[in-house]
């Protein structure tokens, strides 16, 4: 069912729909579970549901942040993937910014930064891109070590790395 939702609220047509039908709860409970496909479909969900700018504030107040934050020290890459696309997606309000780094969201995207897989770069350095649009959450994800990584990313032979 997840898969199903996850393609379905691509369409932007759905993704209010489908939250006003109560997805949030069980998604964020699959972020939870023990089978990390599971996660990983959860995560690939709520960031398209959150695709929805007003969406992006109610996954944010439902509860999505704790469990999303902890999926990026997965050992999973496509869990790792899937949250920090989601966080990417998220911290582009204004609002959830704040409440992304009380969550410890920066500490996780800044180890993402340190991953073999370029989807994973990817993601950790939009959201941490977004992120950094805050002044004081610019300050701190220089203080918490992120510039020699995001340094080293902009010599990536992949465009979408260097960006």
């Amino acid at each position: 069912a997840v898969i199903a939702l996850r393609n379905l609220c691509a369409n932007a047509e759905n993704q209010a729909k489908v939250v006003q039908e109560g997805v949030l709860p069980p998604l964020i409970g699959m972020l939870r579970a023990f089978e990390e496909n599971l996660q990983m479909l959860a995560a690939a969900c709520l960031r398209n549901v959150a695709l929805d700018a007003q969406n992006k504030l109610v996954v944010v107040e439902t509860g999505a942040l704790p469990p999303l934050v902890a999926c990026l020290s997965s050992t999973n890459v496509g869990v790792q993937e899937q949250a920090a696309a989601a966080l990417r997606v998220l911290s582009a309000n204004t609002d959830n910014q704040t409440r992304i780094v009380e969550e410890g969201g920066l500490g996780g995207l800044i180890d993402l930064l340190k991953s073999d897989n370029k989807d994973v770069q990817e993601h950790a350095c939009g959201a941490l891109r977004n992120l950094s649009m805050k002044r004081e959450v610019s300050r701190k994800i220089g203080e918490e070590g992120a510039l020699p990584y995001m340094i080293g990313l902009m010599r990536s032979p992949d465009e979408r790395i260097q960006e």
